[in-house]
């Protein structure tokens, strides 16, 4: 199971993957059928903010995520990076 300080503190310099604030936290999202007392590795985390966190752990899973089109958020998030670059 990959596990890195590093890389947790890379994810957690990034932007919300939802909404683009800041700071954040590295969220660890589980996919597929893992058990729910196992840590999914780092490498299934995602920056999100205090707020998305909260949101996401109260919703669960299904509820949080349906509202979202992930290949938008990939675009928007790309969208977002790419302005604070000047581009």
């Amino acid at each position: 199971t990959f596990r890195s300080k590093a890389y947790l503190a890379f994810i957690a310099s990034l932007p919300c993957a939802v909404c683009g604030a800041e700071p954040t936290v590295p969220h660890h999202e589980r996919f597929g059928k893992g058990g729910t007392g196992i840590k999914p590795p780092d490498s299934h985390c995602i920056p999100l903010c205090f707020g998305c966190h909260t949101q996401r752990h109260a919703e669960g899973v299904e509820t949080f995520w349906a509202a979202f089109d992930p290949k938008m958020l990939c675009i928007e998030y790309l969208t977002r990076h790419l302005e604070t670059k000047g581009l």
